[in-house]
């Protein structure tokens, strides 16, 4: 794991790759570990650069006593640095401040500065890739991550589920408390549903108005049902408190799965949705596959 120094937890040395370039326009990825991979495997790499000319695993950055190295993982993965193709992939290369590497169609910058470009960065980040409302990702972030993740699954012959849940009372919270509450209850389960998937590889959205879809990778269908009950239970639970007055809501969620229920995003998302359909038409707050 990364070891922290004097600069580090004072905040002025935060090393970090963002996308300048290509299919991840926008993302960035703050260095941690002392040693990480960089592909297009969402799988098998640390950093995963969405691009179809990215090998699955392509380069690895690790930390020596000069600072970050980057070396080609073997013949064929060609890389450049600063527009100068490595004619020796498996040899490392120092990392300086602002060195970009080009891979396929895609170009990250290193950077190794101060706690305020780092800042920007990752605002700029949160803007281009996040929903203002929930701080899920947005549609069509979420989108390119959904054929990427579905694309790497079937390669791989693994399996994902999919997930689209629907707040069953918002109308009456609008109606009773107005718009306001409402919008903060669609922000609140938007963030509640994102802190549940964190750390596990898995990613939501805000689907429309008052709808959310989820991805999860290596999830089986059982596994996913447990999961969206446990959303749902969550829900249920929670009090939505803004500014003195409470709300109480529940979820309903449907639940499809790679490759039975679907083998393209379209497919997945319908089948996801007519499960949810299901659990409407039993009443609500419920879960259906």
């Amino acid at each position: 794991m990364h070891t922290e120094t004097e600069n580090d937890v004072a905040g002025i040395n935060r090393p970090h790759f963002v996308v300048l370039q290509g299919p991840g326009l926008g993302d960035f990825f703050e260095i941690t570990d002392d040693e990480l991979v960089v592909g297009s495997d969402p799988f098998r790499a640390d950093i995963v650069v969405r691009d179809v000319e990215v090998e699955p695993r392509h380069v690895e950055v690790y930390r020596e006593p000069g600072g970050y190295v980057v070396r080609g993982m073997g013949a064929g993965k060609e890389i450049a640095l600063n527009g100068e193709v490595i004619e020796e992939p498996g040899c490392g290369h120092l990392l300086s401040d602002g060195d970009r590497i080009h891979l396929g169609d895609s170009v990250l910058e290193f950077s190794h500065q101060d706690e305020i470009k780092a800042s920007f960065y990752e605002q700029l980040h949160h803007l281009v890739n996040r929903d203002h409302l929930t701080g899920l990702f947005s549609k069509d972030r979420f989108d390119r991550e959904f054929e990427h993740r579905l694309e790497a699954t079937a390669d791989e012959g693994r399996t994902l589920s999919v997930l689209m849940a629907d707040i069953d009372s918002l109308k009456k919270i609008n109606d009773a408390n107005g718009h306001l509450l409402g919008e903060y209850v669609v922000g609140e389960i938007g963030r509640i549903i994102g802190a549940l998937h964190q750390d596990e590889g898995r990613s939501a959205t805000r689907f429309g108005g008052d709808e959310y879809q989820s991805i999860l990778p290596d999830v089986c269908r059982e596994e996913a049902v447990e999961v969206a009950e446990k959303i749902r239970r969550r829900i249920e639970a929670h009090a939505f408190e803004r500014d003195g007055v409470v709300a109480r809501t529940t979820i309903s969620i449907g639940v499809a799965s790679y490759p039975d229920d679907g083998t393209t995003r379209l497919e997945l998302t319908h089948a996801a949705d007519a499960a949810l359909y299901r659990s409407k038409r039993a009443g609500g707050n419920a879960v259906s596959d």
